[in-house]
């Protein structure tokens, strides 16, 4: 799969494809950052828990996730399971593509360009899912 950016967001581990991660910074976010798993109340909740941050590359420009402990690992293919299509249509997140195995524990894997631009429904998604390649 190459490299991702693994990470802690709002107490779940996830990692982003390195080439989509544009930036990692030391301290909060600039800004209020938003929340990948869709809960407006943890938005806020992310951002303030939040020791570092990254600023990824979206479909809808550039937004802030605030995190915790961003690494730079490579992942092989091996460790990378896609998540099935009726799972990602329950949880209602078409940005979580799968699941991969890193150090020993469990990362969802987000894929940055599914994410929206800033506003209001940040955290929502209109897009429907594409199938996940491995």
């Amino acid at each position: 799969m190459g490299a991702v950016v693994a990470m802690l967001h709002a107490g779940v581990r996830c990692a982003f494809p390195a080439q989509q991660v544009l930036f990692a910074g030391a301290g909060p976010a600039p800004r209020r950052g938003a929340c990948l798993w869709g809960d407006d109340g943890l938005e806020g909740a992310a951002t303030r828990a939040a020791a570092r941050h990254v600023r990824v590359s979206t479909g809808g420009g550039e937004r802030v996730i605030p995190c915790a402990g961003p690494k730079l690992v490579e992942l092989d293919r091996q460790h990378v399971w896609p998540l099935p299509e009726l799972l990602g249509e329950i949880l209602g997140m078409p940005h979580i593509i799968g699941v991969a195995e890193i150090d020993g524990a469990l990362h969802w894997l987000i894929d940055a360009r599914r994410l929206p631009a800033a506003g209001p429904e940040a955290a929502r998604l209109a897009a429907p899912p594409e199938p996940f390649q491995r």
